[in-house]
């Protein structure tokens, strides 16, 4: 038997997944960027798909209502990943890095959606209230949409639902950023703090729009920003919008 060469790109593609949780170092993030600059197009596009869909996913679990999870759900998730010796546990630490690790999270993200019972699937997968968060927030009857002007041209469509505590952010004719620079998203509160809402890793648009979280009165800025983002804004933002 011919055993299958595991892809180079794996480990790459692996990435996307604390990319899309924001759960990388800057450092971290910007070798990441240089990697998938020189990577086919093809891996890009599915590094690209691989943070969409995972952050969809992520929008569509932020608006449920809280539940309860059921009490032997912890045994569930505990026993579907993979089996250690507890007392071997800080010596496999200390042997593997984190990525060796990478297939215990998708494992134990199944069993928190499929032990969770079909309450969880109804909510994700069912009729109105259930929708995708896009349309939940397109469904509240306190949505207000903005458009501004983008310094450097296109728009800024933002939809927002204050009862939700949720935007959806798409860009119209905006350009992509130059070489080695993203857009950030930041909310500004009241009295001037900014806050990273996120790091545009494609171009949000009607189809793929930004989700976030934010408070009342917070504005929501995009500022160009170096490759990886920024802990804080580095350069004047290109588009402003004040939320509800």
């Amino acid at each position: 038997m011919v055993d299958t060469p595991p892809r180079l790109d794996a480990e790459l593609l692996d990435l996307a997944y604390p990319c899309a949780l924001d759960a990388v170092a800057d450092i971290e993030r910007r070798h990441i960027d240089a990697r998938l600059a020189a990577a086919d197009p093809a891996v890009r596009q599915e590094f690209s798909d691989t943070v969409w869909q995972l952050r969809e996913v992520i929008g569509r679990l932020s608006v449920l209502d809280a539940l309860a999870p059921p009490p032997e759900l912890e045994a569930r998730i505990l026993s579907a990943l993979p089996h250690t010796d507890p007392g071997a546990v800080a010596s496999v630490v200390h042997v593997f890095p984190w990525r060796r690790l990478r297939w215990a999270v998708p494992v134990a993200a199944v069993a928190c959606l499929v032990l969770g019972g079909s309450v969880v699937a109804e909510r994700l997968i069912g009729p109105a209230p259930s929708a995708p968060a896009v349309e939940q927030v397109d469904g509240q009857r306190d949505v207000r949409t903005v458009q501004e002007p983008v310094a450097g041209g296109g728009s800024l469509m933002v939809e927002a639902s204050l009862r939700l505590g949720r935007a959806v952010v798409a860009f119209d004719g905006v350009a992509p950023p130059p070489m080695d620079r993203v857009y950030q998203v930041w909310l500004v509160s009241s009295g001037g703090q900014p806050r990273s809402a996120g790091v545009l890793t494609d171009l949000p648009s009607a189809t793929r729009p930004f989700v976030t979280p934010f408070q009342s009165g917070e504005l929501l800025a995009v500022s160009v920003e170096p490759s990886g983002g920024s802990h804080a804004p580095s350069t004047d933002p290109i588009v402003g919008v004040l939320l509800p």
